[in-house]
């Protein structure tokens, strides 16, 4: 079975899903090309190389989540698993969590918003541009591109981010054919004045 597909089918927050289902939604986004046995490889392994180092995705969550939980007075962390970060900013609810796919992510966000760290592709592109109401709810992150498709309110986001520049020495980009579609869609400004 595909990982995608054995990461959405394990997710009790997708619910019940028909095989049919899971091939219409597997085919709405970009393939991932590993198995459910290479599941954790392409979730918490996943290499990531800026410059002249290298660190993986579970290495960036952990290390997120341990600078929440020791340096930062104002967020707090409410659940913390292998995969994923559940953080507190006031008001705010969001989650931070580990992905191989996006099948079925429009059911992951709780609360509050969720920041998704996986790969982005040209279909990922795509469906965010076409559904106001997932990037209402839903960011992606693909920490190997240090590319965001992100259109969601959070303080914790922005944390996220400050964190990755103080830390690694990195800056995230909003992903360039996302930002051109918004601007093509009058949803967004780049002008000046």
């Amino acid at each position: 079975m595909n990982a995608a597909a054995a990461e959405a089918l394990a997710d009790p927050r997708i619910g019940p899903v028909s095989e049919e289902e899971v091939t219409a939604e597997l085919a709405r986004w970009d393939p991932v090309d590993a198995d459910e046995q290479e599941l954790e490889s392409v979730r918490r392994d996943r290499p990531i190389e800026w410059a002249s180092r290298t660190v993986t995705q579970g290495d960036v969550l952990d290390a997120f989540a341990d600078h929440c939980e020791t340096d930062l007075d104002d967020v707090e962390v409410l659940e913390r698993t292998p995969l994923s970060l559940s953080l507190g900013w006031r008001r705010e609810r969001n989650t931070i969590e580990i992905r191989a796919g996006l099948a079925f992510c429009d059911r992951l966000a709780g609360e509050g918003p969720a920041l998704l760290l996986a790969p982005i592709g040209p279909k990922a592109v795509e469906r965010f541009l076409a559904d106001p109401a997932l990037r209402a709810r839903v960011a992606l992150l693909d920490l190997a591109r240090l590319e965001k498709i992100a259109a969601v309110r959070s303080s914790i986001f922005v944390y996220l981010e400050w964190f990755l520049r103080d830390a690694y020495g990195v800056k995230l980009l909003a992903e360039s054919e996302f930002t051109r579609g918004l601007v093509g869609q009058g949803i967004i400004s780049l002008g000046m004045g």
